[in-house]
């Protein structure tokens, strides 16, 4: 830590808790369209040291920002100038809102080594842990799948972004060597053994393009698939894009606006995709696994359109490397990061050229990691 926790609030912490950062292996962008998603958490992590201060107030300080935030529990309320405690401060607002009684002030020292803005949910994993937190705390008895109920609340009103379950799910939710496969719709959900044959692993990749969600085009795109199902109403009895099938594409086509369209093909399409996944994963093959990842990518790419030059460049790179059997990039898009299915006796070799590639073309060094999965949000002192 820069500073001791003792230097900044004058005691000393009574507990440390911690959350991880998430993947997605397949099913990106489906999950505000009642879609199967395939998350995983990853062993990327924020912590934090935590004490209750015997006042009513609320005080929050991050390494990554060095400045001690200050908040009473009883005027919580959206400031743009308050930047990254915009999270936990929406996290507290929102589960008074609903009846949880937080009493009583708190002091917590927030550290992180996931990339900003990197696309492996770092907002989501903030909110979990702060939520996760709370509970503890103030014995709430708050159970996993009710914290990422609340954090995806906690996004969409306080926050201002619309999100779907799947980041929150994966990180309250996540299970060593599991991955989690999520149906939206009605957040009902199983886990999966990853199973990779042939010593390969899953690589994840960081463009380095920091961005900020909100700012981007995340919610234009939400509003682009609401159109879609309010069209296709009119025609099919659904209540999500992910009920209909690749089978209904051609007269969709017909009914639609040509961007409405592509958007929903994507949709369509990629709640597919997490199906065959989930099949070939079975076998760990690992071959027409990568084959699905590429596909995916393309969809984002071309349909969906929310790639861009440095995601595009890194997947490209990585997968002319002949120990790479496919990439995509995975979470919100526009920056951010990529997985991608490799060699894991070739990783080394991988790195370097991947990395020399990508920053001919971004000037931008990028950050590859070779990560384990883990569980999900939990107390570890």
């Amino acid at each position: 830590m820069l500073k001791s926790f003792q230097s900044i609030f004058k005691e000393e912490y009574q507990s440390i808790y911690q959350a991880p950062a998430r993947i997605n292996l397949i099913g990106e962008h489906i999950d505000y369209n009642g879609g199967k998603v395939l998350p995983a958490a990853i062993s990327l992590y924020i912590k934090a040291w935590v004490r209750k201060n015997n006042t009513k107030n609320v005080r929050l300080y991050s390494s990554l920002n060095d400045h001690l935030y200050i908040c009473p529990l009883t005027n919580i309320e959206y400031k743009e100038e308050q930047g990254w405690t915009n999270y936990p401060l929406g996290m507290i607002y929102t589960l008074q809102k609903h009846g949880y009684n937080i009493n009583e002030g708190l002091d917590i020292y927030y550290t992180s080594n996931i990339p900003a803005g990197s696309g492996l949910s770092s907002s989501a994993c903030l909110l979990d842990l702060t939520c996760f937190i709370l509970s503890e705390e103030f014995n709430l008895n708050i159970s996993k799948k009710d914290i990422a109920i609340f954090a995806k609340e906690s996004e969409n009103d306080f926050n201002n972004l619309s999100c779907g379950i799947m980041d929150q799910a994966a990180i309250s939710l996540g299970k060593e060597k599991k991955a989690i496969l999520i149906d939206t719709a009605n957040f009902s959900y199983e886990y999966k053994d990853i199973k990779l044959n042939d010593g390969y692993t899953i690589v994840v990749m960081s463009t380095n393009k920091p961005r900020k969600l909100t700012e981007s085009k995340y919610n234009e795109r939400v509003k682009e698939c609401n159109i879609g199902l309010k069209t296709l109403q009119k025609e099919y009895k659904i209540n999500n894009l992910c009920e209909l099938s690749s089978n209904d594409l051609p007269k969709i086509k017909e009914l639609l606006d040509p961007l409405i369209y592509k958007r929903v093909k994507h949709v369509i399409t990629e709640n597919e995709r997490v199906y065959r996944f989930i099949e070939e994963m079975k076998d760990g093959n690992v071959y027409n696994m990568g084959q699905i990842l590429n596909e995916s990518d393309e969809s984002l790419r071309c349909d969906y359109e929310v790639t861009g030059l440095h995601l595009d460049t890194l997947t490209s790179v990585s997968r002319n490397h002949p120990a790479c059997l496919g990439a995509r990039m995975t979470g919100a898009g526009f920056g951010g990061c990529c997985i991608a299915i490799v060699k894991e006796k070739d990783i080394k070799d991988f790195t370097k050229v991947v990395k020399r590639k990508y920053y001919e073309v971004t000037k931008i060094k990028p950050s590859i990691m070779q990560v384990e999965i883990v569980d999900g949000v939990k107390k570890i002192a």
